[in-house]
This record gives C-alpha cells, structure tokens and sequence, in this order.
C-alpha cells in the first residue's frame, strides 16, 4: 500500500488562500488552479506567516502519526542515541578539562603533592537489565604524593533481597568476588548512613564547603560506580550531581605530565597510562585486602586490595619525578626493599652506559682501519681491547653419544634359515599369496650382503 502524500506548510496555505478567493467571488476548479494562483503570494508572505503554516504541518503530522523520526532495528528513536552520545562526549569534554584544572592549579600553586586523591572500587555481583548494578562491596582510599596512602573507607554490602529472576546471575557475582550471598535474615546494609559516611569522608576539612573532591576509578568500572552512587542518592533525596566520578588514567596521564622535568618522563599517550594502570604490577601483593577476602587467600578480589595497587602505581609513577621518597607501606606495599630497588636501577643504568660507550668504541676502531692502513696494527689492537670489555662467549655443542661408542653395537646378520617362517595366508587381491611365494621371493633377498 503505498505510503500517504504528507502535506506541506504550502498546502494549509493553499486552503486559506482558496477560502479568502471564494469569499471574494473566485472559484477554482482543482487545487492545480489554486497552486498556480497562491504561489506568487507565497513566496511574496514574509517569514512569520511561512513559519505559521509550518507549524500548522507538523502538528497535522503528528495527529497523523506521520513524524519525521527515524528508528533502530529495536525501535529505539536515533534522535534518542544521537541525544545520548552527545551527553556523554559533553560530560567527558567536561571531565577532561576539570581534571586538567586540578592538576594545572595544584601544580602552579606547589600542591601537587599534598593535594588529596580519592579512589573508589566496587566489586558489582550483578548488572540488571536497566543497568542498575547490585553493589557487594566497595572502598574508598585517600592518598597523596606526599604522605602515601592516608586512610581508606571499606564496608561489605548486604543489599538484602535478590531480584526476581537474578539469583542464578548473583550467585555468580559472589563466586567471582569470593563474597557471601545477599541474606534476607540478616540485617541489611543501612545505605543511608554509607551515604553519610561517603560525604564526610570527600569532605573532612571544611564541612562548608559544597564541591565535593572528584573521585577516580577505572573506565570499566565507571558505570558501576555511578549506579552505586546514584542509588544512594535517590534513597536519600540527594543530589547525584554533588558526585564526579572520572577516569584515574586521565588523571595519571595529566599530572604526570604537568610535573615532569625531562623530555623522557610521562606517558606520550593517554592509551599508555591506562595500559600501565591494566598491567597491575602490584596484582599479588599479600595482606593488602580486608580481613575476609585473606583469610580466604582471595586479596586480589577485593576492593581494598585494588585500590591500594591503584594509589601504589600512581605514585610509583610520580613521586620519583617529584624526588619524592618512597615509604614502605604508604607509597609501596610494606614488604618492598627500597635500598635494594634504587641499588639495581643505578647499577642497570650505568652498565647500560658503558656498554653503549663501548659499542661506540668499536664502531670508531672500524671507521680507522678503513680510512688508513699504516695504522692497521693499532686499530686492530684497539678492536681486540674494546672487543676484550664485551667478551662473546660462544655456544659449545656436546653430541649425545661419541662416534663408534661402544655401547651401540651392529644388528646380527640373518640367514635364510634362521628367518622366522611365515604362515600361510589367504587374502583377496594382488596381497593374497601362499607361503611358497613368500619364501621364493625372501630367497631372491642376500641377507648376508
């Protein structure tokens, strides 16, 4: 059935037009007649009177069913999705530029490295299809570049009662995270105080203040977060808006370079710092989770443990930049040797030095033997001297066994009389045969030979 003629500004105005002309004692036959009439004073209308007929248009379209809109497979409007993707390029365009204020005002001021970060882990059990996600535990860490690690917020969730349909998806969640199923008997986790705790926690030193400090977690991590904090927030009538969750990459990223003093340190890339954060070189660090995830021998699961490597990394990464130095236990995991770590990275940087000093040696020896040869003598003297100070020691190759050994002796030589005998047997084909043909044809063989 082919689709309805949707109808213009020009055609409501054709109507009017018409109307005006009958009143004024002019018919028309068809609207053919009207079209080649009006159109004249149409393009003669100003634009308040186009504007009005357009109006009129669109809503004939919609009482018609008739809209401009264009959908996905699923139904969804693509002004919706096209809605979407601009809110969030706007809300990272945001993120971006209010991380690189806080790096660039701390690092102008001399605060770098006392300004306070906080990083925020949850473990999600599962994701529901709204994309509300059912939180079993989280934890918030404080730390800077100046004191290391300074305190941290863990608490284990009970959420009490499982939706309908998602016990089978939870129960998977909790083996993941080596946490315990949500328990309807016992008392469920009071999210209001958590809330409380959270706020007090972003703000301890002046209560006045509205701006809560951003927090910085993962990207993977990101919409989990915000559905943690948004659910809290909709229970209490708070404002969702208080709380800025950001990537900790970009932030890694940005610092690190705002603070660096030679051309080779930092991270030429954003994609490198969030490649060096995944790498979790702090991954198998012990006793760094809470209590129940090591009595478990589960530390890597849990929130505590994690955002301890994160804070470990980032000021692994900077605090050499800033001379900053390192303590066990607050810039690093307590068990790390520092000495013995600083020993190795100098003794590495200058072997590297004089192998580099070396091979450079070589390489002027080579230059000299091709350009005169009545210092051939000399130059050869002095390619063995450089050659001396990076020695080749060459592969030595061991046969398995000696030539001739005498553990390996010749296999006998067979007669025909000593040949096992062959039983008769019968087949079909070019394989059957009899027993005298077989032995006639093993005569034909010299075994001696």
């Amino acid at each position: 059935m082919p689709k309805k003629a949707v109808k213009n500004a020009f055609y409501y105005y054709m109507l009017d037009f018409k109307e005006q002309q009958r009143k004024a004692g002019q018919d028309f036959k068809n609207l053919k007649e009207v079209a080649e009439a009006a159109g004249p004073a149409w393009r003669e209308e100003p634009v308040s009177v186009q504007t009005k007929y357009k109006h009129i248009a669109e809503k004939e379209k919609q009482k018609n069913n008739i809209t401009a809109r264009k959908y996905t497979s699923t139904g969804i409007p693509l002004e919706f999705i096209e809605q979407q993707n601009k809110e969030r390029q706007d809300a990272e365009q945001r993120e971006r530029k209010d991380i690189i204020n806080f790096v660039t005002v701390n690092a102008i001021s001399g605060g770098a490295q006392t300004a306070n970060i906080y990083v925020l882990d949850v473990n999600s059990i599962c994701e529901l299809t709204n994309g509300e996600h059912i939180i079993g535990e989280f934890t918030m860490l404080r730390f800077n570049l100046n004191d290391g690690i300074i305190d941290l917020y863990h608490e284990l969730l009970n959420p009490g009662s499982i939706p309908l349909g998602y016990a089978s998806k939870v129960k998977e969640g909790c083996q993941e995270f080596s946490l315990n199923m949500p328990d309807e008997t016992e008392r469920r986790t009071n999210y209001l105080q958590v809330l409380a705790n959270i706020i007090d926690y972003l703000k301890p030193r002046d209560r006045d203040e509205q701006m809560l400090p951003p927090i910085f977690t993962m990207p993977e991590k990101v919409d989990a977060v915000q559905s943690f904090i948004g659910e809290m927030c909709r229970r209490a009538g708070e404002d969702e808006t208080l709380f800025r969750i950001y990537n900790l990459h970009y932030l890694l990223f940005s610092l690190i370079n705002q603070i660096k003093s030679q051309p080779d340190e930092g991270f030429p890339k954003e994609s490198l710092a969030l490649t060096y954060l995944r790498n979790d070189l702090f991954r198998y660090t012990l006793n760094i989770g809470c209590e129940h995830h090591n009595s478990l021998d589960k530390t890597p699961d849990c929130t505590s443990s994690r955002v301890k490597r994160w804070a470990y990394m980032v000021m692994d990464s900077c605090c050499p930049v800033l001379g900053v130095d390192m303590k066990p236990g607050k810039h690093l995991p307590a068990d790390y040797d520092i000495e013995s770590i600083l020993t190795y990275k100098e003794e590495k940087k200058r072997k590297a030095k004089s192998t580099v000093a070396a091979s450079c040696n070589i390489q002027d020896m080579d230059s000299s033997v091709s350009m005169s040869t009545n210092t051939s003598v000399a130059s050869n003297r002095s390619y063995g001297a450089a050659c001396n100070v990076l020695p080749k020691q060459q592969r030595q190759y061991n046969p398995l066994r000696k030539p001739g050994s005498k553990e390996y002796f010749t296999a006998p030589e067979l007669s025909e009389s000593e040949f096992p005998s062959l039983s008769q047997s019968f087949g079909r084909g070019r394989g059957s045969g009899s027993r005298n043909n077989l032995s006639n044809n093993f005569g034909k063989l010299n075994i001696n030979n």
